[in-house]
């Protein structure tokens, strides 16, 4: 299962309301809201350490394909030619699998910070059917 399905799954648990879960959820809120903000630090630190670790294999795949090229190549040339190279493009695929979950989870960190409103509304509407 990769992250983002685990990460929905997760977060449609955190804001199912119910009359029955109520206080449970306002109560968890707080906590929650600093789960997902800390899940959303790491997909940052670890979006940044691809991004590194990307550039580190480029510059790798382009000082082998300087050496062992048969012909001269530029050091452009051999850079077009490293992006090419599978390595490198299973790299940004990772890196673009993280930057949508990143932005997933700035939403997820929007939704939550707006329950509050939405419990309390609930609770109003809970009140007016009572009278």
């Amino acid at each position: 299962m990769d992250l983002l399905t685990k990460y929905r799954e997760e977060v449609a648990r955190d804001i199912t309301v119910t009359d029955f879960n109520i206080k449970e959820v306002s109560l968890k809120l707080p906590a929650r809201k600093h789960f997902w903000a800390a899940r959303l630090i790491d997909c940052k630190i670890e979006l940044n350490n691809l991004q590194r670790q990307k550039k580190e294999l480029k510059k790798a795949i382009t000082k082998r394909l300087l050496e062992e090229s048969q012909v001269r190549l530029t050091p452009q040339a051999a850079e077009i030619a490293a992006e090419s190279t599978k390595e490198l493009e299973t790299m940004s695929d990772n890196i673009k699998r993280y930057e949508f979950l990143i932005e997933y989870l700035e939403k997820v960190e929007k939704v939550m910070g707006s329950m509050h409103w939405e419990i309390k509304n609930i609770i109003d509407i809970q009140r007016l059917e009572q009278l």
